[in-house]
């Protein structure tokens, strides 16, 4: 663990005390403003609707087809186009979303809410992998995919967490750790583990929808480590990282300190990557996706040490893990007061807590993220699994900003 000069930082403290709780699952527009006037968010730093990338653009298309902006995909993306429908970021209104991230007004969000600060979060719900909007996949199955989960899954989900009560995410995390998942790319157990706590209020379709989606818990990951970020935001002076997003065009990065301001630098390709038969590394779009405010919360790439499995889906070799963990662990902000990591060899060890920006840059170690893979070209979907990592000038960049902010102003 990177070891400051400076006196220990308060937003660490506010991350590792931060308890999210799922609480519900409720349309869009219920708490979103934007959402409820129609407009759309998407994943990554702000973009415009007509540099995105294709995979985003045939999302933002098809989604809000589906909200009845227009007929047709291509006749709501000319309307979003022409700025007839705001556009704006997940982490600019409290939440998160994989892949493209696209969220409108009638889609369902998990709700999740810190007892102690009363600070909430959200993200919608998975869909699964493969063919599926997020990587900007279209088409009848994709839509009514969406229509049902919209009109059943979501009210079901509600209806159960008010039977059963809600849903320790910390527990959960802690549980599918031991279990081999690192909470991003590998969330088999996480799935398993919720399926059978709310699957005795679940309709049976439900039920074995989410059984049968291994990828279903990540979300669940995300809103709660989205929400641990939120309890860190604003402290004058941190480093804490509290935000790596990515559009399929830019990554942009967001400090404690520094609050909602953007840093940004290129999207990268995945390297090293892991894809499925047929496909080759000119299909791949470059970094897409809310998904690594996982990794800015000390999960998923930074919890590989417990995921053995989860090496091989992202091109990685399992006797790299103790060499990454290593590595990692001088750049983290912390320990995990609660998280442990089960190694292989039987040994457990804290997980990493947040990432320390300064400790990025003076060491020129970026924090590395799982990610899953969309083809670049729209209406094909998913096509592997690989690691990306921020852009290094961002670090840069944004840790400047940190000290012009707290520098003496001369006289």
């Amino acid at each position: 663990m990177y070891t400051p000069l400076h006196t220990p930082d308060p937003a660490v403290a506010l991350l590792a005390a931060a308890r999210p709780l799922l609480v519900d699952v409720v349309p869009a527009r219920d708490v979103v403003p934007h959402l409820a006037a129609g407009g759309i968010s998407h994943a990554g730093p702000p973009i415009l609707s007509t540099d995105m990338c294709p995979p985003m653009r045939r999302a933002v298309g098809v989604a809000a087809a589906i909200e009845g902006i227009a007929d047709t995909p291509e006749a709501a993306l000319e309307l979003v186009d022409r700025g007839e429908v705001p556009l704006r970021t997940n982490h600019d209104l409290g939440g998160v979303g994989p892949m493209s991230g696209i969220v409108t007004g009638s889609m369902p969000l998990l709700i999740a809410r810190d007892e102690a600060t009363g600070k909430t979060a959200w993200c919608p719900l998975n869909e699964g992998s493969g063919a599926v909007l997020r990587y900007g996949a279209d088409g009848p199955e994709v839509v009514q995919r969406l229509e049902w989960m919209r009109d059943v899954l979501g009210p079901a989900l509600s209806t159960a967490l008010a039977a059963h009560g809600s849903l320790d995410l910390i527990a959960l995390q802690e549980a599918s750790l031991a279990l081999g998942d690192e909470c991003h790319h590998r969330t088999e157990a996480g799935t398993a583990l919720v399926a059978e706590a709310l699957g005795p209020h679940l309709p049976d379709e439900v039920a074995a929808f989410i059984a049968g989606n291994g990828q279903f818990f990540l979300n669940l990951a995300m809103v709660s480590a989205k929400l641990a970020t939120v309890c860190a935001e604003g402290v004058p002076g941190s480093a804490l990282l509290t935000a790596i997003a990515r559009n399929g065009v830019e990554v942009g990065i967001r400090l404690s300190g520094t609050g909602d301001q953007w840093f940004v630098g290129p999207a990268a390709l995945p390297d090293p990557a892991q894809l499925y038969e047929g496909r080759s590394p000119e299909d791949m779009n470059p970094d897409l996706g809310d998904s690594a405010i996982v990794e800015v919360y000390g999960l998923g790439a930074l919890a590989i040490a417990a995921s053995p499995l989860s090496a091989p889906s992202v091109g990685l070799q399992t006797s790299q893990i103790d060499v990454i963990d290593a590595r990692l662990r001088t750049i983290a902000a912390g320990d995990h007061p609660l998280l442990q990591l089960l190694r292989t060899d039987g040994t457990t060890s804290p997980a990493i807590l947040g990432v320390d920006a300064r400790a990025v840059v003076e060491l020129g170690i970026r924090p590395p993220v799982h990610t899953g893979i969309a083809h670049r070209l729209p209406g094909i979907g998913q096509i592997g699994g690989g690691v990306t990592h921020p852009p290094e000038n961002a670090f840069h960049e944004a840790v400047a900003a940190l000290d012009a902010a707290v520098a003496p102003v001369a006289t």
